[in-house]
């Protein structure tokens, strides 16, 4: 992973805490609605064996799924305590900051020349003239 994708990641990981949290608790809250449903259809269903253990094994299943994502709660709920000690905006915008420098450092290096001083009949210092001159004619 480069200096960039890093930086990519950690900008993305602070614009999107409170989201995923959001998402999280939005389907946290449908698996709660989908588990009261079953326990309404056992409680107040005519149910027969067969019915009730296909409505017990469709109830595991749902409070499994919920299971999963109130644990995954509780990790994003760490990572926002995280987030939210650093004031996320301004964070963001030292990160968009550093790229930018990283992309001109890049650029700069792509260009990097030499004049020399002394020596003149320096191979660089021919390159570097040669890359001038197409720059100029172009």
């Amino acid at each position: 992973m480069t200096e960039e994708e890093f930086l990519i990641q950690m900008k993305n990981f602070f614009e999107n805490i409170d989201k995923l949290k959001t998402d999280l608790e939005k389907q946290i809250s449908e698996t709660e609605y989908a588990r009261n449903d079953l326990l309404h259809e056992l409680e107040l269903g005519n149910l027969n064996a067969i019915e009730m253990t296909k409505v017990a094994k469709t109830l595991k299943e749902v409070l499994q799924e919920r299971r999963k994502f109130k644990d995954e709660l509780a990790k994003v709920m760490t990572l926002k305590g995280f987030a939210d000690k650093y004031n996320n905006k301004l964070i963001v915008g030292d990160i968009i900051n550093v790229l930018k420098n990283l992309k001109t450092l890049k650029k700069n290096n792509e260009n990097r020349a030499y004049t020399p001083r002394r020596i003149t009949n320096l191979k660089c210092a021919e390159e570097a003239k040669d890359e001038q001159d197409r720059k100029t004619n172009t």
